[in-house]
């Protein structure tokens, strides 16, 4: 493993800086008189030569970014003093020692912070601090760090205090990697400190902490916290260029409902951009609601999912099933929202639905597990027919929602990305991983209180309520596990989600294939890191979770019709006590056979559900869920009953929630930034963008255009 490591806030850069005022006050000040004159009199008018007195010095010097002094100290070293030699750590008379570890404690007790760097400092008031020495911390969280006093100033005891870094990285075009540290953290030590030994003791740093208050792998986040990290610059302007437009549009919407004159629902949509299915609409009416659209988008569109045989046509490959179990669920009693069984058939190439169950509650029914009465429509059925594919499309958006987009990319992944943050520093798979795992807890932390929650969007639009909400997450989360993964194959010609799947999975595999076997002797000298990335993965993920008609049907038994490659193992799951949704990589120190294969289709899985699974969910929301008579979150009991017309606007969102709906479809759709192939902060591997660019004409083929493929969520 080779790296050209460029030091943020490293020893190199600031050695310099203790010794010039190591040399006193006035020696400096005449030093950078001397220096300033040369320069032309910094701080006096344009043209000028001047210098400026002691006491100017100090105020301007005092006023400097130490960024600025330290690169002023940098100048003056060679002027004003000649640099003593350097001497090697274990001959330097004194040392500091202690202990890292995280702020919450495991099962075993306190949990090391390891191979984290800590630098040691003298504290100055008013000039800048002196370095005096660096190390990392060991397996165990431990640190030592040998120093000279000398080197905190003449007559000058240091005021110790410690620093501590995480690494970031960045490629150069040729593939090479640039290192650079990002201060996390500091303690501070006695002021001083006049004796050759000192042990700061066990520290804990409050760092990339599991949320102790869900069952689901969160990020802890006080209430007048920050998280752990941020976004990149770039996206506040993104996020901006894309909500300006509409953010007037719905602001003028609710102060009109607050005001008692609230604007009809074809008001509102035509205050905003038009959407892909309006388009259609104005240019072919009808087209949208036929029943070869409705096949069509739930193979391509927004809705694209696993497609199940038909349980009760086991031997017929053109036969498929879509099964939404919702009376599973507490319910608000106000929205309607039945178990949704759509039987589908492939006719002459195209996927059509051929018969819809739905298992509706009475009205105001609450309870999960309610009495329901099913009932079956065709496509003879007229306008009972319509009216049952759009319950169906609507519980298509509410689970596209909850478990394509959600549950599946943004909940799933940031599993991954705190226990890759809390582990991974030594290890080569932070070059491959983090880029996609950047910035998905910050956008996650968000939906908090905007999608989920007792005020959040979801709660108030849907039949679920915050509970059900909670239990449906947990219960997807409990489904989700990398071992095994891969895209179903495409059942038709004209399945384009499923073919530009295979073709990323594909293309996912050969980068980690090409990454391993550049890295792979890094990759086994630091296992011990993936071992505690392991370990925190499995011990934090959900219970697995497998249904009572799937414990009844599939594990144990050859069930041709479930689609097993994007499922978890229900046989291994089910067979296991106590079993957690996340497999294991490892268990030990170093690769046991099979395991290197295993971490590469954890990679694998990953940066797919972060790139192109949450690409191809988060970017036709507006497409598929920008107009709010075709596919919403939640239809309500109206006078007429759920089932009635489009006309019957008792039955749709309310004004307030459907310009909600519309700004939020829009806003994820539309706020694009941190693109694969525009690699903005060069922290993606070339070889990967390159690979992904020369495809570039075979996914628009399938309507998928590459460049609008984002490198991690954050959106």
């Amino acid at each position: 493993m080779s790296a050209s490591v460029t030091r943020r806030g490293g020893a190199d850069d600031r050695r310099w800086d203790g010794r010039a005022r190591g040399m006193g006050t006035g020696m400096m000040f005449a030093g950078l008189r001397r220096w300033m004159g040369a320069l032309g009199g910094k701080g006096r008018e344009s043209g000028s030569n001047e210098v400026l007195d002691a006491e100017e010095l100090s105020r301007w010097y005092s006023g400097l970014a130490l960024e600025e002094r330290l690169a002023i100290s940098r100048e003056l070293a060679p002027r004003v003093r000649a640099v003593r030699p350097a001497r090697e750590p274990s001959t330097l008379p004194a040392v500091a020692v202690g202990r890292l570890v995280f702020e919450q404690d495991g099962p075993q007790g306190p949990i090391p912070m390891h191979h984290i760097k800590v630098e040691l400092w003298d504290r100055d008031f008013g000039t800048p601090d002196d370095f005096l020495g660096e190390g990392f911390t060991d397996s165990d969280g431990c640190f030592s760090i040998r120093y000279d006093p000398a080197d905190a100033g003449v007559n000058d005891l240091p005021d110790l205090e410690v620093r501590f870094f995480e690494p970031q990285h960045s490629f150069r075009p040729d593939g090479r990697v640039v290192e650079a540290w990002c201060r996390i953290g500091s303690e501070k030590g006695p002021d001083d400190h006049g004796g050759l030994h000192y042990d700061f003791g066990t520290l804990r740093l409050p760092y990339w902490e599991y949320d102790p208050t869900t069952p689901l792998a969160r990020l802890l986040v006080t209430e007048e916290g920050t998280p752990p990290t941020a976004y990149a610059p770039g996206r506040a302007l993104a996020m901006l260029k894309a909500v300006a437009p509409i953010e007037l549009v719905k602001r003028r919407h609710l102060l009109q409902g607050r005001l008692g004159q609230a604007p009809s629902l074809d008001r509102i949509q035509a205050d905003y951009p038009e959407a892909m299915t309006v388009r259609m609409e104005r240019e072919s009416p009808g087209s949208t609601r036929t029943d070869a659209f409705f096949g069509e988008r739930l193979l391509n569109g927004m809705f694209s999912t696993l497609m199940d045989g038909d349980p009760e046509a086991p031997g017929d490959p053109e036969a498929f099933r879509l099964y939404f179990p919702w009376n599973a669920y507490e319910q608000d009693g106000v929205h309607c929202l039945p178990d949704v069984d759509v039987r589908l058939r492939l006719v002459e190439g195209r996927l059509l639905p051929v018969r819809i169950i739905l298992g509706m509650r009475e009205p105001g029914a609450t309870a999960p597990g309610s009495p329901v009465t099913r009932r079956s429509y065709t496509p003879a059925d007229g306008e009972a027919w319509e009216a049952a594919k759009r319950m169906a499309r609507v519980s298509a958006t509410l689970e596209t929602e909850l478990g394509n987009h959600l549950g599946q990319c943004h909940f799933n992944v940031e599993q991954y990305a705190i226990a890759a943050h809390r582990n991974l520093r030594r290890s080569p798979l932070r070059w491959l991983l983090m880029p996609h795992l950047r910035e998905v807890v910050l956008i996650n932390h968000s939906a908090n209180g905007f999608l989920v929650g007792p005020t959040g969007y979801i709660t108030r639009a849907s039949a679920l309520t915050e509970r059900s909400v909670e239990t449906r997450l947990l219960h997807l989360m409990g489904s989700y596990d990398w071992k095994g993964f891969a895209p179903a194959p495409p059942i038709c010609e004209s399945h384009r989600y499923a073919r530009a799947a295979g073709l990323f999975w594909r293309l996912v595999g050969e980068h980690v294939d090409a990454f391993f076997a550049e890295h792979g002797a890094a990759l086994e000298a630091q296992w011990s890191e993936v071992r505690r990335f392991s370990d925190d993965l499995v011990g934090h993920s959900a219970p697995a979770f497998v249904c009572r008609y799937l414990r009844a049907t599939v594990p144990g038994r050859a069930a041709p019709w479930f689609v097993r490659s994007e499922r978890m193992d229900l046989d291994a799951k089910v067979a296991a006590t106590h079993a957690k949704a996340v497999s294991a990589v490892t268990r030990t120190d170093a690769p046991q056979p099979g395991e290197m294969e295993a971490l590469k289709q954890l990679c694998r899985y990953v940066i797919y559900f972060a790139t192109f699974r949450h690409a191809w969910a988060n970017n036709l929301q507006w497409d598929d869920a920008g107009e709010v008579l075709y596919a919403c979150l939640g239809l309500r009991w109206g006078k007429a009953g759920a089932l009635s017309t489009e006309a019957d606007h008792d039955v749709a969102p309310p004004p307030e929630e459907a310009t909600e709906m519309l700004w939020i479809s829009w806003m994820l759709s539309k706020t694009s930034y941190g693109f694969l192939l525009a690699n903005e902060e060069a922290d993606v591997h070339p070889r990967f963008v390159e690979c992904l660019r020369a495809h570039a004409a075979e996914f628009s083929a399938l309507g998928m255009d590459i460049r609008t493929v984002s490198s991690r969520i954050n959106i």
